[in-house]
């Protein structure tokens, strides 16, 4: 609770103030009755006025005002004093909370001179605001190696006297010692010092930090089949390292982005002889299985579906299974992962065996994919890196020749991702490279990168500003030797809305597209929230193909644009957009509907 405490000059009127308070109060509402009653008119109305508040702070003033509110009618005159003299003293608070401590409150009724309703007029005086010039650490315990300012816990300040600013001080000083061997520190008290002659305040912080600690050993219940050795394996400290409550949130973090439990309390438990804290999880387990499918459609891939089935912590150290089938009108697939992780190294080691049909206008293809590899976490897992080893044979038609190719390849990919959720992210940016040799019966070598990101405007995110953009190339081999289902194709609503699906690119005789070397892609939309859970879209989606290795960027431009709707779901937004291409060919359809669950990027 933020307290202002006075120089001693101020005493002599705290004294006559609590002696008039003591003045028998019998007399007081007989004569407030006798004066007030005369001005009392039924049904009254009046209008409000805030004046001389500090720019900023009068939208506040309004916010907490009963008056301005209109929450309620006043019969008379003076039920409209006593509800001003309640909001006064309201603002009083506000002022003093905004740094303003001499700040002071007034109002009063204005008649207009031909006779009508009344304005309630509030004067505020606020004075300079006060400026912080000296901050001081107390502790209520003792203890050893804790900082004894601000400074040393490289908390910068500003002088600002106001509640707020005092406040994150304090939370950033108590976050300092959670962070650096404290866990029980504590915040117990702040106040403000003010001198009303200099106009100058002393913050004064009070804290309770509790003995210095190292992390102890993990202490682990679980309702479920997950074996406690296994969970214990996965914690991100040393035992015996100083305690650091960050790492134990990147522990809560990396035991949820498992998805194999429901509730999850990861706590420091008390102190043992030696000054080491245990770490208490206490863990509840989801249902193993989950059955699950999907719809969406696309004017020209046409109704697609998918059905899956997930198997989770199958042996109870994390294993995961899942087996998903996914059609449309284009393509059909079969697909099975596995994944298990592996808590010393930080990472998962994960396996993937994938069958696909492909019918498009560039090729017919079916495809067998077999592969395995490792991944490892970093940078409190926000970084990954990955390494893969993969199989695959492809049998590769395109009108009227077969075309039969085995390939060996091995990805390596660097992601960074900080978003916070999967179909609906409202924080963060991901970004993905890739590099995959390819050798067999064709030898080259492809590289992608591609990032996405957003930004929120106004009160509770009414505005989201999304983009993303993609590069690829290929390198060593020429063009006509690059498979056809290897080839880069843009069009379709994961890439260019408003053209058909691989058909944003350069065509052969036929109108058929015949991919690229190299690709680049960007895209532009804005969502707005129009009630709480609907969103209008508007965007611009870009992509070029080019038969070079590198995009050239002076070669043609597809450009798509168009809106959408979003209705926000607990399980992610339902989406649908109605794309158009701005330079439409005699090839290209008028528009073209999308339908999907999850926000585009």
């Amino acid at each position: 609770m933020l307290r202002f405490q006075r120089r001693s000059y101020w005493q002599a009127a705290v004294f006559c103030g609590l002696a008039a308070s003591l003045i028998p109060a019998a007399s007081a509402p007989a004569f407030a009755a006798q004066g007030e009653e005369d001005e009392a008119a039924p049904d009254l109305s009046y209008s409000t006025r805030i004046e001389g508040a500090p720019e900023g702070l009068k939208p506040k003033l309004q916010l907490i005002s009963d008056l301005v509110k209109g929450k309620r009618d006043y019969p008379t005159a003076a039920a409209l004093r006593r509800a001003a003299r309640r909001d006064i003293e309201a603002f009083d608070e506000a002022l003093s909370a905004a740094g303003y401590y001499a700040g002071k409150a007034d109002f009063e009724l204005v008649y207009p001179d031909g006779g009508g309703d009344p304005t309630v007029v509030f004067k505020i005086a606020p004075g300079e605001a006060f400026k912080v010039v000296e901050y001081e650490v107390l502790y209520k315990d003792e203890a050893e190696g804790r900082p004894q300012t601000l400074k040393e816990a490289k908390i910068k300040t500003r002088g600002k006297a106001d509640g707020a600013s005092l406040r994150a001080h304090q939370e950033a000083f108590v976050t300092y010692l959670l962070n650096n061997g404290f866990p029980e520190a504590q915040i117990v008290a702040r106040r403000a010092i003010a001198d009303f002659e200099s106009g100058e305040a002393h913050a004064v912080f009070v804290f309770q930090s509790g003995p210095k600690a190292q992390f102890g050993k993990p202490r682990v219940n679980v309702d479920g089949k997950s074996d406690p050795s296994f969970i214990a394996r996965m914690k991100t400290w040393e035992e015996g390292e100083e305690f650091d409550r960050e790492k134990l949130t990147a522990y809560y973090d990396r035991l949820s982005k498992t998805g194999l439990y429901s509730k999850i309390d990861v706590h420091a438990g008390p102190l043992d002889e030696n000054g080491a804290a245990p770490i208490v999880v206490n863990l509840e387990e989801r249902k193993q299985r989950t059955i699950g499918a999907g719809l969406s459609y696309s004017t020209s891939e046409g109704p697609g579906g998918r059905l899956f089935f997930e198997h989770r912590n199958m042996f109870g150290h994390g294993e995961n299974g899942r087996l998903e089938f996914r059609g449309s009108e284009i393509e059909q697939s079969a697909n099975v992962k596995l994944s298990r992780p592996l808590p010393r190294l930080g990472g998962e080691a994960f396996g993937n065996a994938a069958f696909t049909n492909e019918t498009t206008d560039a090729y017919n293809a079916r495809s067998l994919e077999l592969s395995a590899g490792l991944s490892k976490k970093w940078l409190k897992d926000k970084l990954e890196t990955r390494g893969t080893l993969a199989l695959e044979t492809s049998n590769v038609r395109n009108n009227g020749e077969e075309e039969r190719n085995y390939l060996v390849s091995t990805p390596l990919s660097v992601i960074w991702n900080s978003e916070d959720d999967l179909l609906d992210p409202s924080k963060g940016f991901r970004a993905a490279f890739t590099v995959a040799p390819y050798t067999g019966s064709k030898s080259f070598t492809q590289m992608d990168f591609s990032t996405r990101g957003r930004v929120h405007i106004g009160k509770n995110d009414l505005v989201t500003l999304a983009a993303r953009a993609a590069l690829g190339s290929t390198y060593a081999i020429d063009f006509a030797d690059l498979p056809l289902n290897k080839r880069y194709y843009a069009g379709g609503g994961g890439s260019v809305r408003g053209y058909s699906y691989q058909e944003a690119g350069p065509l052969d005789a036929d109108n058929d597209p015949i991919g690229g070397r190299s690709k680049v892609e960007g895209a532009f939309e804005a969502r707005v929230k129009v009630i709480k859970k609907v969103q209008l879209a508007g965007f611009v989606d870009a992509g070029s193909v080019s038969t070079k290795a590198v995009p050239d960027f002076t070669d043609e431009y597809f450009i798509g644009y168009g809106g959408g709707v979003r209705y926000l779901t607990p399980i992610g937004p339902i989406r649908v957009d109605v794309a158009f291409p701005l330079d439409k060919r005699e090839t290209d359809s008028d528009f073209q509907i999308y339908i999907a669950l999850g926000q585009p990027f």
